[in-house]
């Protein structure tokens, strides 16, 4: 008979496959990666990893979820930066997404291995509504106190964050576009979105 594991040994296990998970999903990408690999990285029998996860998918969103925590703090941090300048705080924003984007190493291998239509097609409309909203909360407010102190024009919100959001998107599209001028076409509309809300333009 298996013994049991104590509260602090379960959250250590926990713990232990979800840092291995992230090393694993980082290496293999999620259609590779096995559970088979992870318990014996822990050192647990294969059964013992449906005591916390109900699957592979349910693990990989959980790691999904906190790294984008994390990303989102950085995110928050570097922006915050400029505050008072709207113009470089705008440009920040998306520049510091993109960087994450290709330098956290999670996030990279979604990008690299093409997982990214995996993980939206298993969200539901909520979900991918809800994980939007999130991820756009710290611009939003830094918008209302923009306008609150006339650092940018009375414009519409929706269409400053959207069409920032849109550059983000076009990372997914590199090739398409022309990677000879991606960076020259993208430091183009950043200017145009900043001359839309410059109360000096």
């Amino acid at each position: 008979m298996p013994r049991a594991f104590s509260e602090e040994e379960l959250k250590t296990i926990k713990a232990q496959l979800l840092q291995k998970g992230k090393m694993l999903f980082e290496r293999y990408g999620y259609k590779k990666f096995g559970i088979r690999d992870l318990t014996s990285e822990v050192g647990i029998a294969n059964g013992m990893f449906y005591k916390f996860f109900e699957s592979k998918e349910k693990l990989f969103f959980e790691i999904i979820n906190i790294e984008k925590k994390k990303l989102r703090k950085k995110i928050l941090s570097e922006v915050m930066i400029n505050k008072d300048n709207p113009i470089k705080a705008l440009k920040n924003f998306y520049y510091v997404i993109v960087k994450e984007l290709y330098e956290n190493s999670l996030m990279n291998t979604i990008l690299l291995k093409k997982e990214y239509d995996f993980i939206t097609e298993n969200m539901s409309s909520n979900e991918l509504i809800n994980e939007r909203e999130k991820s756009l909360d710290p611009i939003l407010e830094l918008v209302d106190y923009w306008k609150s102190e006339n650092l940018i024009k009375d414009v519409d919100t929706d269409i400053i964050i959207g069409a920032v959001r849109s550059l983000v998107y076009l990372n997914f599209h590199k090739e398409e576009i022309g990677i000879d001028k991606y960076d020259q076409i993208v430091e183009f509309l950043l200017d145009r979105i900043c001359e839309y809300v410059n109360v000096e333009g």
